[in-house]
């Protein structure tokens, strides 16, 4: 039929009512034949994984109702807001899942520019907004990485770029000679090893730590003394320390995320992820899959100074340390590989936020369930206690305390020998190394048969008890450094208040002279050596009288270190709205995959051939076939 475009003349003169009404719904049926036969042109890649709740929305709108779409999205997120108890599974049954993170609502930090302001100014800035709404989906279901927005009404809750908060105000004062104290009081050349737990204990320690803090120091000027100790300040935030007191920033994010494989800044995540795909970069040499490093340092075992290239700079400090992260990547680029074939529509954002997600919550079950347990013994019931739930007024901002002084008891961990053993259990035959030789040598790794000696070598040496520190530690860490005096000092730069102070604000009794200490310290030659030393209970540094108490029952730390360790993990997780046992954060059939991760199951997917481990990662024995460890079934996540 052809459309008139005028009035046809006769003797009418024009067009009967009925005319036009058949010729306007003509243009109607037209015009929705021309949209569908746009549509199925229309390629299917722009189409997939658009969140749309009406399906009358076209799929090329003006923009006027491309903002409405945008709104009406939004308004659905803001419901979900509301009760996010079941908000996983609703936004993955709505489509409303946003896989890119808009940092367009702050001004995020980088390393580098942390690192410009400090030689610059001789302060660091920090993080002083961030905006939420405007990706509240993402939000509702990602972090973002610098941990901004994890609380929706205090959206600087936890973020990375942020200062620590204090139990104590801080005291600022000159004290004793560093040196003296630690080599006279915490130095022993007797190592006390626990009979249950191994040495991947102390190990997971150590990377949890740089999970949740790392401070800037203050770039040093020339120094020439060969009598003391050289140790630099840490930085200062701009502004702090004139009028107020002298504050500190913690550059990665206060939750346990994984950000010492993905960083704590958008800015930064370029180094570590591999183009737009979802795969972390990693190289493969001298027959390892490791994590990148400049291959042209490393020409052989006699010359290589390589270092690796992750979110977290400290990776090169200990090789033990350096086999986490690559076990961490590899397992996010596992997750990758089989998210990608369950679910091939998925952009690479998409794989990446999933695997990112999922390598945060097994990182924060190993850690609630197989090691805080270990580390506070009974304590770990009264301190840090069941799981309620998010509560978005618990703030999860590390304390100075914790990362200053009680979170490094695991100093003392550290031993003088580490054993490097084979598949069956036997020396291997690239021998054992010392502390010292594993120290800023990547090459002892990457030449040294990879990570799987090390850490089967971790496996079945006794854990070291934390009271004392070894001479690695006193006197050969970094040439001639002593990291206990390192770890007083930190305290008194960053003003903790002395050890008699914690013990009154953790319920201990006030110590009036040294025999005060013998609930806590029974040992009376330590409590003597204190009095040599410091002369009144009040000068106490806390590293100092907290590491020498007597550990609680069936546990690592005294009561001091309990009562700043614990409650700091209670905020954390309380705090964190992406706790993987929050209700909204997984789906129900997720969650109950995410809770069979164990440390254990890490080793077996993740190793270069480790086919047996001990059935509790972090416990002497029971060394069990890879194939009777649970593992996580990726179907749950199928779309």
């Amino acid at each position: 039929m052809r459309i008139l475009r005028r009035p046809v003349h006769g003797h009418h003169g024009r067009l009967s009512t009925a005319t036009i009404r058949n010729l306007h719904r003509l243009k109607k049926k037209m015009k929705r034949k021309r949209l569908r036969k746009n549509k199925q042109k229309r390629p299917a890649r722009n189409r997939q994984h658009r969140p749309n709740n009406h399906s009358t929305v076209t799929l090329r709108p003006t923009h006027k109702t491309a903002v409405t779409r945008r709104l009406t999205v939004l308004d659905r997120c803001k419901q979900i807001q509301i009760n996010p108890s079941n908000a996983a599974e609703i936004l993955l049954r709505e489509r409303l899942i946003f896989s890119v993170e808009d940092s367009s609502g702050r001004q995020p930090l980088t390393q580098e520019e942390v690192v410009r302001s400090n030689i610059a100014f001789g302060c660091v800035p920090r993080l002083d907004e961030a905006e939420c709404q405007r990706s509240l989906c993402y939000n509702l279901y990602y972090r973002t990485l610098d941990g901004t927005c994890n609380n929706l009404f205090r959206p600087l809750r936890g973020a990375a770029f942020r200062p620590y908060n204090r139990l104590l105000f801080p005291e600022y004062d000159n004290k004793l000679s560093e040196p003296v104290v630690s080599r006279l009081i915490l130095s022993s050349q007797k190592t006390v090893q626990h009979r249950e737990y191994n040495a991947l204990l102390m190990q997971w320690g150590q990377y949890l730590i740089h999970e949740m803090a790392k401070t800037t120091l203050v770039p040093s000027a020339n120094f020439k003394s060969n009598r003391c100790i050289r140790v630099s300040r840490s930085s200062a935030i701009c502004g702090s320390g004139k009028q107020k007191p002298r504050q500190q920033l913690n550059e990665n994010t206060n939750f346990i995320d994984g950000s010492p494989i993905y960083g704590s800044s958008i800015g930064d995540l370029h180094k570590f992820r591999d183009g737009k795909t979802g795969f972390l970069k990693t190289v493969f040499f001298n027959g390892f899959r490791l994590l990148p490093f400049d291959t042209r340092t490393c020409r052989n075992a006699a010359s290589c100074s390589a270092i690796f290239v992750a979110g977290d700079s400290r990776i090169n400090l200990f090789i033990g340390l350096s086999s986490y992260h690559i076990i961490l990547t590899r397992e996010h680029n596992r997750l990758v590989s089989g998210l990608q074939k369950l679910n091939p529509h998925w952009s690479g954002n998409r794989l990446f936020m999933e695997a990112r997600k999922i390598v945060g919550a097994e990182v924060q079950a190993i850690t609630y369930r197989e090691f805080l347990p270990k580390i506070l013994g009974n304590a770990f019931e009264t301190t840090v206690s069941q799981y309620r739930g998010y509560d978005p007024d618990v703030d999860p901002t590390l304390v100075n305390e914790f990362s200053s002084a009680a979170f490094r008891f695991g100093h003392g961990m550290i031993q003088e020998i580490y054993l490097r053993l084979d598949q069956h259990f036997r020396n291997s035959s690239f021998g054992s190394f010392s502390f010292v030789e594993g120290t800023q040598h990547t090459d002892r790794l990457i030449f040294g048969g990879g990570i799987d000696p090390i850490l089967r070598g971790m496996m079945i040496l006794p854990v070291k008890r934390p009271q004392r520190l070894t001479k690695s530690i006193t006197e050969n860490m970094f040439g001639n450094t002593d990291l206990g005096s390192i770890n007083i000092q930190r305290g008194r730069d960053h003003g903790l208040p002395s050890y008699t102070r914690f013990r009154q604000f953790c319920g201990l009794s006030r110590a009036n002279t040294f025999d005060d200490f013998s609930r806590e310290i029974m040992n009376p030659q330590i409590r003597a050596k204190l009095k040599e030393v410091y002369g009144t209970p009040d000068k106490v540094d806390l590293f100092v009288g907290g590491l020498v108490e007597d550990p609680v029952q069936k546990g690592f730390v005294g009561p001091t270190f309990a009562c700043i360790i614990g409650p700091q993990f209670q905020r954390t997780r309380d705090g964190d709205r992406f706790y993987y046992e929050n209700p909204g954060i997984f789906t129900r059939a997720q969650l109950m995959e995410i809770r069979k991760s164990s440390f254990s199951r890490l080793l077996c997917d993740n190793g270069d051939n480790i086919s047996k481990v001990p059935r509790e990662a972090f416990r002497i024995g029971q060394i069990t076939s890879c194939a009777e460890i649970p593992q996580i079934d990726l179907t749950k996540w199928r779309e």
